[in-house]
């Protein structure tokens, strides 16, 4: 790998964490996942077709990892980007890459921790500009001070250890070669059965657990791959919302009447807080306030717009949307768009205090953040990765760029209407979509939809074979794989072990654990022959 390779991946894996180039959770959708960055790392290292393979085996460990409430489990960047660099550079196949890439991950978890740590400093540089009425230089605190940080924390160490871990671990597998090769492989093949058992968390319940196991059926006996799953059971989930009265719930809050504010800011200043707000609001994400400096930051636009010259509310206004805040972010579009109507009744002369705009985002912040979260982390980044994993691992390039369409504009399109929701029909409309049981309508028969595809990754990705054999005569020799467990049903191991894990997480043992378990079971197992 050379020196500019090398520079490249780091500024990736910067890059995965930053706002840039497809906002904050945009990033978290699409370059923080494996299989995206892994075809950016083949590009950079001249084998793209490869990159993507490693980058969809990887991803499968952590296909139903979720961060809510400023936790991350691990860092999936990192085992992504970093793991993807070492298996090209060290020529090892793509279970044994997996296998590297899971420590990784969970040593980029303290890059996280310090930086939620690290950004409270930047907090009183925002209490500052808020003292002196300068909403303007809210984005130094919010941006520029924050990424800078993020960049050393991230780039530099990423840096180092490409470059001399390339050689480093090509060196230790020419050495250990063989034996360590083959265990590495049985312990990647096991460790999607994780990622999978932490989906089915969010989606293995009530009448969608069925659909599970027939999707597992319909690729063991018909062989069919997570695509044409994915399509079938999509009619069928899309037909479940229609049946279920889902489609009517959404004409009910639409037909909500559009409130009698009078609104005195321009769409320009009413766009630019939203974009600011999708592309920073975790800019500067911290342990003390959250996103209360990206909310500020969000908020400033129509600070300026709407108190430019009225030096004294600008700086009450800028309190008031300084404090703690924390939610989902294209739910909490509706949050920006509300808070913005209010300013403008406040504008106008309405009598709302202080802690009316405290109330409203308060009461709506933890709601909205539980839908948020599980419908965008649980439901549909895990949904459309599945459904262009399976090409992702066949070196189908072109399956991460639709994933990352797909992505952005479902996520920004979503985002926009419910920002205009809030601002043209106020609180009534947004209590109106919570109460309607629209959300989870569509989460029932996504899981529906999900579970199916689950169903046929356990068959096509989870590997875990017996090696165990048996001479029955000078001619006869009984495998216990092939004579028993495919005879009983084929994939029955990846089967079990996928549920174990399931059940192992159900009962709150920490994934870290889990994963630890399994790859003593693959080390022992390798070891002894028997698997």
């Amino acid at each position: 790998m050379t020196v500019f390779q090398a520079l490249l991946i780091a500024i990736l894996y910067y890059l995965a964490n930053s706002p840039w180039p497809f906002g904050g959770l945009g990033n978290y959708a699409t370059l923080y996942r494996p299989m995206v960055s892994g075809l950016v790392v083949g590009i950079i290292l001249g084998d793209p077709v490869t990159g993507t393979i490693i980058g969809a085996t990887i991803n499968l460990m952590y296909i139903g990892f979720i961060s809510a409430g400023g936790s991350m489990p691990a860092d999936m960047s990192l085992a992504g980007i970093l793991g993807t660099a070492l298996a090209i550079t060290s020529g090892i196949n793509t279970d044994a890459a997996l296998a590297i890439a899971v420590p990784l991950g969970l040593l980029g978890s303290l890059v996280w921790v310090g930086r939620l740590t690290l950004d409270s400093a930047f907090v009183r540089v925002a209490d500052k500009y808020v003292e002196n009425g300068k909403p303007e230089k809210v984005w130094i605190a919010n941006i520029l001070l924050p990424q800078l940080l993020l960049f050393i924390i991230t780039a530099v160490p990423c840096f180092f250890a490409a470059y001399f871990g390339a050689n480093y671990v090509s060196g230790l597998i020419a050495q250990l070669s063989g034996k360590f090769l083959s265990v590495l492989s049985t312990i990647g093949g096991m460790l999607p059965a994780i990622g999978i058992g932490m989906m089915l968390l969010a989606i293995f319940k009530g009448e969608a657990r069925i659909f599970f196991f027939l999707g597992f059926f319909l690729s063991a006996y018909l062989g069919l791959g997570t695509l044409p799953l994915a399509l079938i059971f999509l009619c069928i989930a899309v037909l479940y919302v229609g049946a279920k009265g889902g489609l009517e719930a959404v004409r009910k809050v639409n037909k909500v009447e559009k409130s009698d504010i009078k609104h005195a800011l321009s769409k320009k200043d009413l766009h630019r807080s939203w974009w600011n707000w999708m592309y920073y609001f975790q800019s500067c994400y911290n342990y003390e306030r959250m996103q209360g400096v990206g909310f500020l930051h969000s908020m400033s636009s129509v600070i300026k717009g709407l108190y430019r010259d009225d030096p004294a509310e600008t700086k009450a206004a800028m309190r008031r949307h300084s404090e703690f805040f924390n939610t989902e972010n294209a739910t909490g579009s509706a949050v920006i768009g509300l808070v913005a109507a209010m300013e403008e009744q406040k504008k106008e002369g309405a009598d709302l205090p202080d802690e009316a705009f405290t109330s409203i985002k308060t009461g709506l912040m933890g709601p909205l953040a539980g839908i948020g979260d599980t419908l965008w982390q649980a439901v549909v980044i895990p949904l459309l990765l599945v459904m262009f994993v399976g090409l992702a691992k066949e070196g189908n390039v072109a399956a991460p760029v639709i994933y990352v369409v797909l992505f952005y504009l479902l996520y920004y399109g979503f985002g926009y209407w419910l920002l205009n929701l809030g601002y043209n029909k106020g609180s009534e409309a947004i209590l109106e979509l919570m109460e309607s049981g629209i959300i989870n309508k569509v989460i029932t028969a996504a899981g529906i939809l999900g579970c199916a595809v689950m169903g046929g990754l356990v068959c096509n990705y989870v590997t875990l074979n017996c090696a165990v054999t048996f001479q029955q005569s000078a001619d006869t020799v009984f495998s216990l794989q092939t004579s028993l467990f495919d005879a009983i049903l084929p994939g029955l191991l990846p089967l079990l072990l996928t549920m174990g894990c399931y059940k192992l997480l159900k009962k709150g043992m920490a994934a870290y654990w889990v994963v630890l378990i399994v790859i003593a079971v693959g080390a022992l197992g390798g070891i002894l022959g028997i698997f």
